[in-house]
C-alpha cells in the first residue's frame, strides 16, 4: 500500500486544485438544488443547463485558458453553453491580461454590425469597466480588428487601448443581425512581451476556475433576486429604491450597452404583452432569459427579437407578446414553457429609449 507514504502525499497535494473545483461544484449544486425545488423537471433541467455552463466557461478560461503570457481568447457563449445573460446574435470573446505587458488583437469581424473591446478592472467583489475602445475608432473605416494593447500609445494615430493597475481581462462583443455560427471570426490575441509559459501555476489557474465558478452560481442568484425584489412583471416607477446586488464578480457590464430588465412571473393560460416605440440605438434586442439568465434553447425557441425583427405598428410602435404558448402574434418571445424568468432591453450606443409598458393578460 501507498496510502501514508511521501509519494501518496505529493500526488495528493498536487490534486488538492481538483478536489476543491469538485468540491465547489458539489456545494454549488446543493445551492442550485434548492432554487429549484419542487418547481417541476423543466426548471431542473435549465438549472443543470446554467450550472455546468458555469462551471465549463470557468474551467476553460481560467484553468485551461488562463494565462495571460500566451492568452487565447475564449467564446462565451455556444449552443451547448450559455451564462451570464447572452444576446443569440453576439459573439463574446475573453481573455486574461496583465497591465505590465502589451498585447495585439487581430482578425476579421465578418458581417458584424459592431465590434468592441472593454477592459475590466478589479474592485472589491465586483468587476468594473476600464478602457473602451468601440469600431468607430477601432476599426478605422475597414472591416479588420488591429489593435494594440497596453504599453505606451504607440503615438502614430493606429489604434491602440491601455492597461491600467488592477485590469486583468480584455472581451471583444461582436454584434450581428442574425444568430452568428458556432466557429467564431479567427481573432487571435498575441502577447508582444512575455515568454509563453512566465505566468502564473497551473495550481493558481485552478484555483482561479474555482473562484470564479463560485462567482458565477452567486452572482446570477444575487442579480435574480434584485429583479424579483424591485417588482414583476413591469418595471418599478422612476422613485423606487434601486436595489443593489450583493454578488456581481462573474458580471461584466460595458460602457457601450444600457441594459433594462425586470423579473416574470407568470400563471398557466398567461402572458405578458408589452408596448412601446424602438429606441434610436445601433442595436437593440427583447430577450426572454430563464431564472439563470440563459436563453432557451436556440433555434428550437425563439426566445428574443432584434429591434430589425419587430414588426411596427401603424403609428410607428410595437407590441410583443411574451410567454409560454403561441398567441398566434408575429411579435411573439416564446419563454420555452418556463412561466418564470427573466426579461431584458439591451441597448447598444442608444441616442433615445423608453421602457414599454407592461400587462398580463390571458391567452390560454
Amino acid at each position: 500500500m501507498t496510502t501514508g507514504t511521501p509519494e501518496a502525499s505529493a500526488r495528493g497535494t498536487a490534486l488538492d486544485p481538483a478536489r476543491r473545483l469538485a468540491q465547489a461544484l458539489a456545494e454549488e449544486a446543493e445551492v442550485v438544488a434548492r432554487e429549484v425545488e419542487g418547481l417541476g423537471p423543466l426548471e431542473t433541467d435549465r438549472a443543470l443547463f446554467f450550472l455546468l455552463s458555469a462551471y465549463d466557461i470557468a474551467t476553460e478560461m481560467w484553468f485551461q485558458k488562463g494565462d495571460p503570457t500566451a492568452p487565447v481568447l475564449t467564446n462565451w457563449e455556444l449552443p451547448w453553453r450559455k451564462y451570464g445573460g447572452d444576446n443569440p446574435t453576439t459573439i463574446y470573446l475573453s481573455a486574461p491580461v496583465s497591465p505590465h505587458l502589451r498585447y495585439r488583437l487581430r482578425g476579421p469581424i465578418g458581417d458584424a454590425v459592431y465590434a468592441g473591446l472593454q477592459v475590466y478592472t478589479k474592485g472589491p467583489g465586483f468587476n468594473a469597466p476600464s478602457a473602451n475602445i468601440s469600431d468607430t475608432r477601432l476599426l478605422r473605416g475597414g472591416r479588420e480588428i488591429d489593435l494594440l494593447i497596453g504599453g505606451p500609445d504607440p503615438g502614430d494615430g493606429a489604434p491602440w487601448i491601455p492597461l491600467v493597475a488592477d485590469d486583468y481581462l480584455v472581451m471583444v462583443r461582436l454584434y450581428h443581425r442574425q444568430v452568428p455560427g458556432v466557429v467564431p471570426p479567427p481573432i487571435s490575441l498575441t502577447c508582444l512581451d512575455a515568454a509563453p509559459g512566465t505566468g502564473p501555476s497551473l495550481t493558481q489557474r485552478a484555483d482561479e476556475a474555482e473562484a470564479f465558478f463560485r462567482d458565477c452560481v452567486l452572482s446570477t442568484m444575487s442579480v435574480t433576486e434584485v429583479l424579483r425584489q424591485a417588482g414583476v412583471n413591469g418595471y418599478p416607477p422612476p422613485d423606487a429604491p434601486v436595489h443593489q446586488p450583493r454578488y456581481t464578480g462573474a458580471l461584466f457590464p460595458t460602457l457601450d450597452n444600457v441594459y433594462d430588465g425586470f423579473y416574470v412571473s407568470l400563471q398557466p393560460g398567461q402572458a405578458l404583452r408589452l408596448r412601446g416605440n424602438p429606441p434610436t440605438a445601433r442595436f437593440c434586442s427583447f430577450v426572454f432569459y430563464d431564472r439563470w439568465f440563459n436563453t432557451p434553447d436556440i433555434p428550437a425557441h425563439r426566445c428574443f427579437l432584434t429591434g430589425e425583427d419587430v414588426q411596427l405598428q401603424a403609428d410607428g410602435s410595437y407590441e410583443l407578446i411574451l410567454g409560454p404558448q403561441n398567441p398566434n402574434h408575429p411579435n411573439w418571445i416564446d419563454t420555452a414553457g418556463l412561466t418564470e424568468g427573466i426579461f431584458a432591453i439591451r441597448y447598444l450606443l442608444p441616442e433615445r429609449r423608453d421602457l414599454p409598458t407592461a400587462e398580463v393578460i390571458n391567452v390560454g
